[in-house]
Formats: structure tokens, C-alpha cells, sequence
């Protein structure tokens, strides 16, 4: 029994999904919606996102490199039809699941950037929280470079410096079974250190911009405490998080509102707006 409550619980960590998404994948949009009223990183990067897929040429060729779920692509496939949009992805769950939609201009590729690059060169990229989990990120980042066509645009948005403000999320963090620990991250990375690393790729730094500052560490951490006991912790434990989290939610959007208003000179998470020379 605690055998297969492991094993449901790694699923969930691990952002597998149960077979009904399979069957009817469009559900996944829920999962969407909910993301977006709990991930502040989806505040930060969706506009931006949005305004380059507006720039980008009529016939452009789209890439999410470590696609997972596809949520930075499937919901702009049918917006925007004469675009095609590839969901790379190391897992041929992920694959399967993309493939599942039947969307004609969304295509998948079984790549592990770590490896190999993309047989079709994009006009743009986007890569969301990945290269902390490869084992040779600068080559990841290489290969990722060589995947777009020259004048390419690539948005990398990547959690960096690792601050945290309340103890009972680190503790929490260090004691329950989360995504990090599930997922195997590498690093941990300081702004120099991946600035220097996307350098050395060859990209250009168009533009940076910072997230999760105070605010949008207290909401983070508020929300990911309730989460982690509430997938990982007893009965007894799942219930507190349950009930806390429902009390909490008010504040975690205030909080995320209050990062987004806030002026930021440093954060928990950068967005880089690069191109191919």
C-alpha cells in the first residue's frame, strides 16, 4: 500500500498524467487555467510570450524546447494557424500527450537536447524552467542555440539564487518528496552564471527582466508548503495543507499582484529575451 501511494505520488510530482488525459486531452486546459491563477512565472511570461508570437513572420516555425505539457504552445496553435509549433520533449509521454491533441500545426520531436538538436530550425524558441535538470546544461543551451534559424528569437525564463524566506518551507522543501527532488535539478543558478552560460551559446541578450522578488517568494512559498505536505505528507497532513490552502489563497494572489506592481532589481527567477546572431 505505501508501495503504490510512492508511486501516485511520484506521478504527480513528475507531472504524468492519468489516462483520461489521453483519451481527452483538451481537459488539460483546466490544468491551464488553474497554472495560470497559481504560477506567477505565467503572469510574467505570457505577455512577453504573446508579443513575440505577434512579431514573429506569418509562416514562423515555433519551438518550446522541454515542452512537458505543451502549455506554452497548445493554447496558441488554433490563434494562430498558419504558424507550426514543435513540443520538444525527452519523454515520449510528453510526446504522446502533444500527439493526442490532433492539432494539424502542432508537431512533436523525441529529442534530448542534451544530445541532439532539432531536425527543423525555428524562427522561435521558448524554454521554460529546464536546463537546471540537464546534467550538461551548456551544451543543452548549444544545442538549443543550433535549433534556431540566424536572427532567431528565444525567450528563456529560469529560476535563479534559490532565496528563502520562511523556515517552514525549507523545511518542508527539505523534508518531503517535491518536483526538485523527484526531477533530479543539478544547480542552482546566480544571474552571472547563467547570463555568462547563454553567452557562451551564442546567443544575445536582448532584454532581461526579474520575478519573484518578497512578494512573489511569500506567495511561492505559501502556496508550495500546502502543496508538497498535501501530495507528500500523512492523511492528517494532506488535510491541514488542504484547509490552509483554501484559507491562503486570497493572500497568494494578493502577494503575486504585489510582485507584479513591485519595481525589481534582483528576484528568484530571471526571463531572458535572446536572439540568434
Amino acid at each position: 500500500m505505501y508501495k503504490l501511494k510512492q508511486q501516485k505520488e511520484y506521478k504527480i510530482l513528475a507531472y504524468e498524467y492519468p489516462k483520461i488525459l489521453m483519451q481527452i486531452p483538451d481537459l488539460i486546459r483546466i490544468i491551464y487555467v488553474t497554472n495560470y491563477f497559481t504560477q506567477l512565472r505565467k503572469w510574467y511570461i505570457i505577455p512577453v510570450w504573446k508579443k513575440h508570437l505577434k512579431d514573429a513572420n506569418l509562416n514562423a516555425v515555433v519551438m518550446d524546447f522541454g515542452a512537458g505539457e505543451a502549455q506554452y504552445i497548445v493554447p496558441f496553435c488554433r490563434k494562430n494557424p498558419s504558424k507550426t509549433f514543435y513540443a520538444i520533449d525527452n519523454k515520449p509521454s510528453n510526446i504522446n500527450f502533444c500527439k493526442s491533441f490532433k492539432i494539424t500545426n502542432l508537431k512533436t520531436e523525441l529529442i534530448d537536447i542534451e544530445k541532439d538538436k532539432t531536425r527543423i530550425q525555428a524562427d522561435l524558441g521558448i524554454s521554460v524552467g529546464v536546463i537546471q535538470y540537464l546534467e550538461n546544461d551548456e551544451l543543452g543551451l548549444t544545442n538549443i542555440y543550433e535549433s534556431l534559424k540566424p536572427g532567431a528569437k528565444f525567450l528563456l525564463y529560469q529560476p535563479i539564487n534559490g532565496k528563502i524566506l520562511l523556515p517552514i518551507y525549507s523545511y518542508v522543501f527539505n523534508r518531503f518528496e517535491q518536483y526538485e527532488s523527484i526531477n533530479s535539478r543539478k544547480r542552482i543558478y546566480t544571474e552571472i552564471e547563467l547570463i555568462e552560460k547563454v553567452k557562451r551559446a551564442g546567443f544575445i541578450l536582448e532584454r532581461k527582466s526579474y520575478s519573484y522578488a518578497f512578494w512573489g517568494r511569500l506567495s511561492h512559498e505559501t502556496l508550495n508548503t500546502c502543496l508538497i505536505i498535501m501530495i507528500s505528507g500523512g492523511i492528517h497532513l494532506k488535510l491541514l495543507g488542504t484547509v490552509v490552502l483554501v484559507f491562503m489563497i486570497p493572500l497568494i494572489i494578493l502577494f503575486m499582484i504585489l510582485d507584479i506592481l513591485s519595481k525589481k532589481t534582483d528576484g528568484n527567477a530571471i526571463l531572458l529575451e535572446l536572439y540568434k546572431n
